[in-house]
């Protein structure tokens, strides 16, 4: 009797398999993209910091050379820092909530500290690749 149904059998399972492996492939593009795009935006984070560390130092010379008073410009100081680590704080906290929850184990990091790690390991395995991110 099931010989009757042999090829409709073969072709379920080839339709079933297919429908497999073409998830699975998708998945691993996928989540080589989330990894990949993951890694971009570490890099541009890293250079915004440097920017704003940049114009940060600009402004207090600037202060003082304008004859602002250094308690004050410590105090803007002290304020600028807070701001700055909840600004750090608040960007990597919107990359772990915007990240799908199937990619998410892809970031290895939750915090600040952490997602330097990680990008102190991406540029590790660059350079060992022989490409190395531009500083």
């Amino acid at each position: 009797m099931l010989e009757q149904y042999n090829e409709a059998l073969w072709f379920f399972a080839g339709v079933f398999s297919y429908r497999v492996l073409s998830g699975l492939f998708a998945y691993g593009h996928m989540a080589n993209l989330v990894k990949s795009t993951n890694e971009q935006i570490l890099v541009m984070m890293k250079f915004a910091v440097e920017e704003i560390a940049f114009v940060r130092g600009i402004k207090y010379v600037t202060m003082s050379e304008a004859g602002m008073d250094k308690e004050q410009i410590d105090k803007i100081k002290v304020i600028d820092d807070k701001s700055f680590y909840v600004w750090r704080s608040s960007c990597i906290a919107n990359m772990l909530t915007s990240c799908p929850k199937l990619y998410r184990r892809s970031m290895n990091y939750s915090d600040w500290d952490g997602a330097i790690k990680e990008l102190e390991k991406i540029y590790k395995r660059e350079i060992n690749k022989g490409k190395g991110y531009k500083n």
